[in-house]
């Protein structure tokens, strides 16, 4: 009979156990910002502060002075992003956003998402964002990384047995939480269609912008694509001058 069980419950059932708990669980935390008073009230403050800088995805990580989101709640505000930015238009002064956007879908939330960063930001301001370098990994499957970073990639992703395969498959899929790997290319085309302008590769800790300065992890500095962009000042104005 303990045999039997497993046809009122097959295995692919079982599976959707996990993904469907952390949607009630976000659920559940999206709402906690409204019914209890003292996140209602720290929920509105957030909205009406004037000078806003966004930390989305932030995870355990918390930045001072800055607006740390994530479903993690030890962050200032626990939203799903999915969902969208509560913010006002033209409201926020900067955005930064480390290791988050490979754990949207490409085909609609990531767009979503970035295209609600472009309307918070106030015109001319700029966003810092960093993913997984996909490129990376496939230069480690084939070969022709520096012997020191491949160790390193190779330490930070071995799941499964350690061939090149097995630390690609574990880089892409990461627990079954990345739903889509980047490379310098994709991204900029995707900042291109969502609307962004001044798309520049930059350099772990390296920035015009002197708040990011510092922000990004030291842990993950051999193995991340750093991009920063910036809002058009004047979508009129930036198309006439070719940007």
């Amino acid at each position: 009979m303990p045999r039997l069980s497993r046809y009122f419950f097959p295995r692919g059932i079982r599976r959707l156990a996990k993904p469907i708990s952390i949607e009630l669980k976000l659920f559940i935390r999206s709402w906690l910002n409204i019914l209890f008073p003292h996140r209602l009230y720290r929920y509105i403050r957030f909205l009406r502060q004037p000078c806003k800088k966004l930390h989305l995805g932030c995870g355990s990580k918390i930045f001072r002075d800055w607006i740390n989101i994530d479903m993690n709640p030890k962050g200032d505000l626990t939203l799903d992003l999915r969902e969208g930015l509560p913010f006002a238009d033209n409201s926020v002064e900067l955005i930064y956003s480390e290791h988050a956007l490979e754990h949207f879908y490409r085909e609609h939330d990531a767009p979503f998402l970035l295209r609600e960063c472009l309307r918070v930001l106030k015109p001319g301001s700029w966003m810092r964002i960093t993913v997984p370098d996909a490129s990376l990994y496939l230069n480690y499957y084939i070969g022709r990384l520096d012997p020191s970073i491949a160790g390193r990639i190779k330490q930070s992703h071995n799941r499964f047995h350690g061939t090149a395969m097995d630390v690609v498959n574990s880089a892409f899929r990461w627990k079954h939480q990345h739903y889509y790997m980047y490379d310098e290319e994709t991204l900029r085309m995707l900042l291109s269609e969502v609307g962004f302008v001044d798309i520049q590769k930059q350099e772990f800790r390296q920035s015009a912008v002197q708040a990011f300065m510092g922000l990004d992890l030291e842990e993950r500095r051999y193995q991340t694509l750093y991009i920063e962009t910036r809002k058009p000042v004047s979508l009129t104005a930036e198309k006439s001058t070719g940007n």
